[in-house]
């Protein structure tokens, strides 16, 4: 990843579009987005992918449902396809659209593990190993994690893998949270690709499985490589034709390892309401970024390369929005998450309160993506940036049917719907 700009420019922002004359100016921006968007019908009703009124339970439902399809994967035929049908969302909510590539370094493999005759599920720890491993492991170590993203104890194992010169690593991990019971199933870890590495390749099975592991061994059957690829973020402009200098940003991670339903799904149904709702009174520009489980390695290229705007005010919507899970009479409940702000809660009247009705509260630094805004725009532009956690994290169980419901995403979007004027009225 290249970076040209470390800070905004004191020149004018969208600045291929404001020195072209109004009639000029929605090619010229547009141009400079990505490819040149399909105009969009503005008088049409917005609505969800199953075609209620936006912001409704059912509406938010139907973007998580269609959105769960496949897995988000960056730059694979599944991330593509995705990608079309939310370019196809956006243009049906009334948004002018374009898309942003970026150049990254694409981790392709292939892997087996086997315990006697059986296979167990697997999924590598990326950027870790690459070349041809068919061998008996050499390196098992069950890991008990407590962290989303490059977690600390998933890096210490494979540090101590590559000190013990292993040619490959077994991991069965265990992902535990504050809230929820242990998760034993499959789990994926995010991992930035320009971080350093042991060279041991490592390949992540269920806790479910150490025992047996420890007891009988595992066969594995491993291939990967790096290459350069070319992958995109998508963008789109609401309530207005044409990129402004000073838009309201809503920005939602679009990425992950499974089908993502609650990780991802959630946040990008609010995100969509959400700029829906506020381009009623200001344009919006929606920015969609890939890369998210490569230490969001898209929106550090987006803003490190292309960003120029000034914002009046940028909402984050991260990771499990409207994470739930069935209480004991059965009905979902909100897990609990994050939230961050610039001003602060106590400067900002009613957002600490209008979040707390969907179980967000204040946390100690701003999470996810919104770290990277919160660096690059400094304090002065008001930012909302909300994430969270939950059982299901980064596995293959993070279904619709599973880890949301139309009353939970109807609660956590009324929240933050009602925190995002909070901030706007503030400011």
């Amino acid at each position: 990843m290249t970076s040209h700009r470390s800070a905004l420019p004191d020149l004018p922002s969208r600045r291929t579009v404001l020195a072209a004359g109004a009639a000029g100016a929605a090619v010229a921006g547009l141009t400079a987005l990505g490819s040149t968007p399909a105009q969009a019908d503005t008088g049409r009703r917005p609505v969800g992918a199953a075609g209620s009124r936006v912001g409704t339970g059912a509406s938010l439902y139907s973007v998580v449902e269609a959105y769960s399809t496949w897995h988000h994967r960056t730059g694979t035929g599944d991330e593509a396809a995705a990608l079309r049908w939310l370019e196809g969302e956006l243009r049906g909510l009334g948004a002018v659209t374009g898309r942003w590539h970026y150049d990254y370094p694409h981790y392709e493999w292939q892997a087996q593990v086997r315990v006697g005759n059986v296979s167990v599920p697997t999924v590598p720890l990326y950027y870790e190993g690459v070349g041809r491993v068919r061998d008996r492991a050499d390196f098992i170590r069950p890991v008990r994690t407590s962290k989303d993203g490059s977690d600390p104890a998933v890096l210490a194992a494979v540090a101590e893998a590559a000190q013990a010169g292993a040619k490959v690593a077994v991991l069965p991990t265990t992902s535990t949270t504050a809230s929820y019971p242990a998760y034993d199933g499959l789990v994926a870890y995010n991992s930035d690709p320009d971080a350093a590495k042991t060279g041991v390749p490592t390949l992540l099975v269920p806790g479910q499985v150490a025992d047996l592991i420890q007891r009988h061994g595992a066969d594995v059957d491993f291939s990967a490589r790096t290459r350069p690829a070319r992958t995109y973020c998508l963008t789109g402009w609401f309530g207005t034709r044409r990129p402004v200098s000073d838009p309201i940003v809503v920005t939602t991670p679009l990425s992950g390892w499974f089908t993502c339903a609650a990780e991802r799904g959630t946040g990008l149904a609010l995100a969509l309401a959400l700029a829906v709702e506020l381009s009623r009174e200001h344009p919006v520009f929606f920015l969609g970024n890939t890369g998210h489980e490569l230490n969001n390695y898209g929106v550090r290229a987006y803003l490190a390369d292309e960003f120029d705007l000034r914002p009046r005010a940028v909402f984050h919507l991260g990771s499990a929005l409207a994470a739930a899970a069935p209480g004991p009479d059965g009905r979902f409940a909100l897990a609990p998450r994050g939230a961050a702000s610039n001003p602060a809660f106590a400067a900002v009247p009613g957002l600490a309160d209008d979040l707390a009705t969907a179980r967000f509260s204040q946390a100690a630094k701003f999470p996810g993506e919104g770290a990277v805004w919160n660096q690059i725009l400094g304090p002065s532009v008001p930012l909302l940036s909300l994430a969270g956690n939950f059982r299901e994290f980064h596995s293959p169980d993070d279904l619709p049917h599973i880890t949301t419901s139309p009353e939970v995403l109807e609660q956590a979007y009324t929240a933050v719907r009602a925190a995002a004027h909070d901030l706007i009225r503030a400011t």
